[in-house]
C-alpha cells in the first residue's frame, strides 16, 4: 500500500538468530497500524531470507515504509541483486544463554528439522535432550558463542552486537534494544523506538496487544518468551563456564557475570 506523494524510509531490523526479531517485527506492525492476518508481516516487514525487501511499502503517517528483517552480521547493501540503501537500523539482542536455549528449540524436529541438520545430532524437542546431549551442544556454544560456527554470515552473538554498535557510532542511525528491557519496560522501549523512527501518537496498549496476538499465533516457534529461561535447563557449572569464557563481552551488554 503506497502513496506516490509520500516520502520513503527504509528500516532494517537486525539481530542474531533467536534474539527477538520476530517479536520486534510484530511490534513494528502494531506501531504502524498493519492489519492482522496471514502473510502481513512477511509482505510489509519482510524477512529477507525469504523475500525481497523493497517490494511492498506500507504507507503510514505520510511515509512509505520499507521494513525488512535480517540476521546478517553486516548491513545489507543488496536486495536480491538490486542495490539496497538503508536509512535507519533497529537492532535487538538478548542474553546469550537464552539465545542458546531458544535456538535449540528452533532446530528441534518439533519446529524446524531442516535447520537441525547442521548440528551433530537431531532431537524432537529440548525437553527430550539427555544431560550428555545438552552438554555436547552447549560445549559448541561455549567455544564459539554460536551453535553454527561455520555460518560466518551471521557471525556469533557478541560479534553481531558489536558490529551494529559500531555502525550506530560511526555510520548510520541505529537504535539498539535489549530483549530484557523490552520485556520489563515495553512502553518505554517502544516509545523510544517510535521517536527514533519518527512515528507519532502511537497507542502503546494497541501495540502490545496486537504484537502479543501475532506472536502467539505460533507457540512452537516462540516457545518461552521470558527472561533467563536458560536457568531451567543449564546447571550452575555450565553457566559459570560460559561466563568465565565470555564474561567481558557479557558485561559490555549489561548482563550479570556473577
Amino acid at each position: 500500500m503506497s502513496d506516490t506523494t509520500n516520502k520513503r524510509s527504509v528500516v532494517g531490523l537486525y539481530s542474531f538468530p533467536k534474539s527477538g526479531n520476530t517479536w520486534l517485527r510484530a511490534v513494528i506492525a502494531g506501531a504502524t497500524g498493519m492489519p492482522m492476518g496471514p502473510g502481513v508481516m512477511q509482505k510489509y516487514v519482510t524477512d529477507t531470507h525469504f523475500g525481497k525487501a523493497m517490494e511492498n511499502p506500507w504507507s503510514f503517517q505520510g511515509t512509505d515504509w520499507y521494513f525488512y528483517k535480517s540476521h546478517h552480521a553486516q548491513l545489507l547493501t543488496t536486495d536480491q541483486n538490486d542495490p539496497l540503501v538503508t536509512d535507519k537500523v533497529v537492532h535487538i539482542y538478548r542474553h546469550p544463554l537464552d539465545v542458546f536455549m531458544s535456538y535449540l528449540n528452533f532446530v528441534s524436529r518439533n519446529v524446524s528439522p531442516k535447520a537441525g541438520k547442521a548440528l551433530p545430532f537431531q532431537f524432537d524437542k529440548v525437553e527430550d535432550l539427555t544431560p550428555e546431549q545438552l552438554e555436547t551442544l552447549f560445549a559448541i556454544f561455549v567455544e564459539h558463542a554460536t551453535l553454527v560456527p561455520q555460518n560466518k554470515v551471521f557471525a556469533n552473538v557478541f560479534t553481531h552486537v558489536a558490529n551494529f554498535r559500531k555502525l550506530g557510532d560511526e555510520q548510520l542511525p541505529t537504535y539498539q534494544i535489549r530483549y530484557e528491557d523490552l520485556y520489563d519496560n515495553f512502553e518505554g522501549v517502544v516509545s523510544g523506538m517510535c521517536d527514533f523512527l519518527g512515528l507519532e501518537n502511537v497507542d502503546m496498549n494497541t501495540v502490545y496487544r496486537t504484537a502479543d496476538r501475532r506472536t502467539k499465533q505460533n507457540g512452537k516457534f516462540f516457545w518461552k518468551r521470558q527472561k533467563e529461561n536458560f536457568r531451567n535447563f543449564l546447571t550452575d557449572e555450565q553457566v559459570t563456564r560460559f561466563v568465565t569464557r565470555w564474561g567481558h563481552e557479557m558485561a559490555a551488554l549489561g548482563y550479570d557475570t556473577v
